[in-house]
């Protein structure tokens, strides 16, 4: 079983902030509102999201809900598991 490590405390967290965001092993991540729910992404490291060129920006929408985020995590960690030699080979360069 895959280590569960996209942890999103709760929808107050991601209302007062408009968003949440963490990383892990060469991916970075971030769920915020959207228009019709919550837009979840993720990109490989070292720059933040705003310097990211973004053909490498993954994206997915989940429902605006509790259960939203408890899918976010789920896709945020099924893009790991599907990527991984990318996340790897991000991770290795930002650490040159």
């Amino acid at each position: 079983m895959a280590e569960h490590f996209a942890f999103i405390p709760g929808m107050t967290m991601v209302k007062a902030n408009r968003s949440y965001s963490g990383s892990h092993g060469g991916m970075q991540w971030k769920v915020r509102l959207a228009e019709n729910g919550l837009e979840v992404l993720c990109w490989p490291m070292p720059w933040c999201l705003e310097k990211t060129d973004e053909t490498l920006v993954t994206r997915g929408e989940v429902p605006f809900s509790e259960d939203g985020l408890r899918e976010a995590e789920a896709w945020i960690e099924a893009r790991y598991e599907d990527e991984l030699p990318r996340w790897e080979a991000a991770r290795a360069q930002s650490l040159l």
